[in-house]
């Protein structure tokens, strides 16, 4: 076949094929997810279909390793995508390494670091100790006693501040008993997979398997971000 005469772009399904031998796990509905955190933007032909130039190939490839080889959440690739000389890429062969101790420098490590007192909460937010009441009742929320105090981490600190939004809507804290199941069915879903690697004998893999669950609890957030944009779209096409 004429050089000349090869479009200089593929369609998802050969990207898929082209890059399954080193990343198995790779689908059409993830290069649409990058697509949709922002992280390529590949063209469409005429026919409405996506297509893939080097430039798209490039980045594709620059994510999939940091994403495998060295437990990269996407939201730290993205920071630093289009910063990446992919020219160096090719002829650096200890480029990846050297960006990964780059980014490490630069990563922030999963962890929970901010917490207040049950009462400067209610204080600052103007909350009804009614709702806190709930909210420790039904086990929603944990407090932790602290120099004869009761103190919240930054996580139930957001759990409360939202569902206090919510109230408005008549979404009350027995609704969230739903959620924090469906939350600790992923969260025990998650530690499996991570298990191995926190057992590992390397002197690295606790810093590995944070990075790891940080990258697991985005990807999976946003799957079911999707799934419930996609059903509520359906509902709202019925009453149009």
């Amino acid at each position: 076949m004429n050089k000349k005469s090869e479009k200089p772009y593929i369609s998802i399904g050969k990207l898929v094929k082209k890059f399954k031998k080193y990343y198995p796990d790779l689908t059409s509905s993830k290069l649409r997810f990058l697509e949709l955190k922002g992280l390529v933007s590949p063209k469409r032909s005429q026919n409405k279909y996506r297509v893939y130039y080097k430039g798209d190939i490039e980045r594709i490839y620059f994510i999939l390793k940091m994403q495998k080889d060295y437990y990269m959440p996407l939201d730290v690739i993205k920071k630093k995508l289009n910063s990446v000389d992919f020219k160096k890429i090719s002829k650096d062969k200890n480029f990846f390494e050297n960006l990964q101790l780059k980014l490490e420098k630069e990563q922030t490590p999963y962890k929970t670091e901010e917490t207040l007192t049950a009462n400067d909460l209610m204080k600052k937010y103007k909350l009804p100790r009614s709702l806190m009441r709930d909210l420790t009742d039904n086990s929603i929320i944990g407090l932790a006693e602290k120099d004869g105090q009761y103190t919240l981490c930054r996580e139930d600190i957001e759990v409360v501040k939202i569902l206090n939004k919510l109230s408005k809507f008549g979404i009350h804290v027995r609704h969230l008993k739903v959620l924090e199941n469906f939350a600790n069915r992923n969260s025990l879903f998650m530690q499996q997979i991570i298990l191995p690697l926190i057992k590992s004998s390397d002197k690295k893999s606790h810093r590995k398997a944070s990075k790891l669950l940080s990258q697991l609890e985005e990807d999976l957030r946003s799957i079911y971000t999707l799934l419930v944009r996609r059903e509520n779209r359906k509902f709202l096409e019925k009453y149009k």
